[in-house]
C-alpha cells in the first residue's frame, strides 16, 4: 500500500464508503432536528389556544341510562381570563397519548366538553374533549394535526377533577359513576 501523499490514488471503496457514512450522518441529525422542532411547535400550540379568554365547561353524559340525575351536573362558563389560562396551560403541557395497540376498557361516551373562546358568546376558538371511560383522553375536536392526549395531569390527577378545582365547581354525580355499558 502506498501513501496517499506520495502520489497513489485512493479506490473507489475507500472514497465512497466515508463519504456515504458522513452523507447519513447528517441525513440522520437533520431528521432528528426536524422532528424535535415539530414535536416541540405541536406541544407549543397544543389543544387548547393560548389566547381564549372565556371557557365554557359542558358534561356529556354518552350512553347513562339513568338520565334522572343529569340535571345535577351543569354546564358553567368560566370568564376569569386566569383561571382560562391556566386550564389551557395545563391541557397543553400534557403527555402525548401513547401510539400502537392498546387495550382498553370500553367507553360510554362520557366525557366533559371544553369551548375556549376570546369573549363571551364570541366565535369558537377550539372545542376539546377529555373522555372518562375507555381509553382517557383529551384532544381538539377542531385541530386537523392535533394528535390526542394523556388525561391525566403531572400531579396524577384526571383533567376533568383538575377543570372542576380550578372553576370552584362540584359536580355531585360525575360520569366516571356511570355504570358500565351491558353487552
Amino acid at each position: 500500500m502506498t501513501l496517499f501523499a506520495a502520489g497513489a490514488r485512493l479506490s473507489r471503496r475507500r472514497f465512497v464508503y466515508p463519504l456515504t457514512a458522513i452523507a447519513a450522518l447528517g441525513l440522520a441529525l437533520a431528521l432528528t432536528l426536524s422532528l424535535a422542532v415539530s414535536t416541540a411547535a405541536a406541544t407549543a400550540a397544543g389543544p387548547a389556544p393560548s389566547g381564549a379568554r372565556v371557557l365554557t365547561v359542558t358534561p356529556v353524559f354518552g350512553q347513562d341510562p339513568n338520565v334522572s340525575r343529569h340535571h345535577l351536573d351543569h354546564a358553567f362558563t368560566i370568564t376569569d381570563p386566569a383561571k382560562v389560562a391556566r386550564i389551557a396551560a395545563i391541557i397543553n403541557g400534557l403527555a402525548p397519548f401513547p401510539i400502537g395497540i392498546l387495550s382498553c376498557v370500553r367507553g360510554n361516551g362520557a366525557e366533559m366538553e371544553l369551548t375556549f373562546r376570546a369573549r363571551p358568546h364570541g366565535k369558537v376558538l377550539a372545542t376539546v374533549v377529555a373522555t372518562y371511560t375507555g381509553c382517557a383522553r383529551v384532544w381538539n375536536l377542531n385541530a386537523r394535526d392535533g394528535g390526542p392526549v394523556e388525561d391525566y395531569t403531572r400531579s396524577g390527577r384526571q383533567l376533568q377533577a383538575v377543570v372542576l378545582s380550578i372553576a370552584g365547581v362540584r359536580w355531585p354525580y360525575t360520569p366516571t359513576a356511570l355504570p358500565p355499558l351491558q353487552p
